[in-house]
């Protein structure tokens, strides 16, 4: 009885193993950061390129993507610049901002920065703050 009891747990763990894959997973939002404007470009064949320096004073773009969708109208995104001279935490919130998304898959804006260093952007839905969609590092230099 025990053997029979063992071989059936084993096919039902096997049997849930093998089509545990085909199950959906949970898809997280897309985070691109890039130089140019993703959709000035009407070029099929090239594709967007991320970037991860930037020169001072230039402009940098990024675009939010949800395959299922946000959950509500509005998100927040921060830009966080990180201190290395500062001895505990060292990280500064250099915009906080809430946008109404006009399209429910996805939002693409622009920003510019003054300061060389190293920079988060996160990216809230407004429903739940404490949980981010998506976050990208990047970096500032000089010319």
């Amino acid at each position: 009885m025990k053997k029979l009891s063992s071989i059936l747990i084993l096919v039902i763990l096997l049997f849930l193993c093998q089509y545990s894959y085909a199950w959906p997973k949970k898809q997280k939002p897309a985070l691109y950061i890039t130089a140019v404007n993703p959709f000035e470009d009407k070029n099929y064949d090239t594709q967007i390129v991320l970037h991860s320096v930037f020169k001072i004073n230039s402009r940098i773009y990024f675009l939010i993507y949800n395959p299922k969708g946000f959950k509500s109208d509005y998100i927040k995104y921060q830009i966080v610049k990180q201190d290395d001279k500062a001895f505990v935490g060292g990280y500064t919130r250099i915009r906080n901002k809430t946008v109404r998304l006009k399209n429910k898959n996805y939002y693409c804006d622009y920003f510019v920065l003054s300061e060389t260093g190293k920079y988060f952007l996160q990216v809230f839905d407004i429903t739940d703050l404490n949980t981010e969609l998506a976050v990208g590092a990047f970096r500032v230099v000089d010319e």
